[in-house]
């Protein structure tokens, strides 16, 4: 196996890990994936900043979550072999009951991951912003 096949298949088995962290909101472990520069960006839910810069704003982004969800539920539909090795393309679905409702958030992602030195520097997020509305919000 190339130098580079084996990073690729190291950095998805570190995207892998955070998923499992994230659904079992075993914050410590999602965290321990993250650089401390990481940055989370989802230019359809906020165009002009990042959702959460530095690995401590994204711990409570993630406790956000945790508390919106009474469960979560991402599921890796495929990982996509990107040319460079440290980046990781992930076709996700969600499915997370909204705690305290009766609505479930379902909606479908492309992640673009970026890796460095076995830790995840930055996720960019594509998902439709008017299916969290509906579901989460409970508008349209």
């Amino acid at each position: 196996m190339s130098d580079d096949a084996a990073r690729r298949e190291e950095n998805h088995r570190l995207y892998e890990r955070m998923i499992r962290a994230q659904n079992s909101k075993d914050r410590d472990d999602f965290l321990a994936c993250l650089s401390d520069d990481f940055v989370f960006e989802a230019p359809y839910y906020r165009p002009n900043a990042p959702i959460a810069d530095g690995k401590e704003a994204m711990g409570r982004t993630f406790d956000t979550l945790c508390t919106k969800f009474s469960a979560i539920d991402y599921q890796i539909k495929r990982l996509i072999p990107a040319l460079d090795p440290d980046l990781v393309i992930a076709e996700v679905h969600g499915n997370n009951p909204v705690d305290g409702s009766n609505r479930v958030y379902s909606n479908d992602y492309l992640f673009l991951v970026d890796t460095r030195d076995g830790l995840i520097t930055r996720i960019f997020e594509y998902s439709n912003p008017t299916v969290f509305a509906r579901d989460v919000e409970g508008k349209g």
